[in-house]
């Protein structure tokens, strides 16, 4: 028998006391009010409202009851409906966001090789073009030629390069090659 009491005693210290529980439920209940009161409908809407139906359930009870009832069985499909669009509009959404960012993750794995070869190919040209002048303006400047007017040079593939100089500049110089 000892042990019989002392589980039952045991019991009742781990069972929260009826009275906790029903303040608890009342303090939730009172929160869910405030918030309907302050953010939904006011107290003053509210008994208005509730005027308003009691006063046409007075002056039309057939008509009341007959919306009253199609709202009470009308209301449960109408609401499993309005749930099941939303919940297959909201997975349209994050299915089409996953499925976007994987193709993107993807389009990645492609984009960041191609970028990295052709930048490296841009590097290539840029050096060279950028060499190719330096080497031709050392070459230039270097070479003491001092032509004015016209110049036929023998090539050794048997054509003719004439070079025509028409003023002091960089620029001022025309060239073809003549077969």
């Amino acid at each position: 028998m000892p042990s019989q009491t002392s589980s039952q005693s045991s019991q009742n210290l781990t069972a929260p006391p009826k009275m906790a529980i029903q303040q608890r439920t009342s303090g939730i209940f009172g929160r869910i009010q405030s918030l309907v009161d302050n953010y939904i409908v006011t107290p003053s809407a509210r008994e208005k409202y509730y005027n308003n139906i009691s006063t046409f359930a007075h002056e039309q009870p057939i008509l009341f009851t007959f919306l009253l009832s199609q709202l009470i069985l009308s209301f449960t499909p109408v609401a499993l409906f309005l749930s099941f669009s939303l919940g297959v509009l909201f997975l349209s959404l994050i299915s089409a966001l996953l499925f976007s960012l994987f193709w993107i993750g993807v389009a990645l794995l492609v984009l960041v090789p191609t970028l990295f070869i052709t930048v490296s190919l841009a590097i290539v040209v840029w050096v060279w073009a950028v060499s190719s002048f330096l080497i031709a303006r050392w070459v230039y400047n270097i070479v003491p030629v001092n032509v004015r007017g016209r110049t036929e040079v023998g090539l050794p593939n048997g054509k003719t390069a004439v070079v025509e100089k028409t003023g002091e500049g960089y620029g001022d110089v025309k060239g073809e090659v003549r077969g």
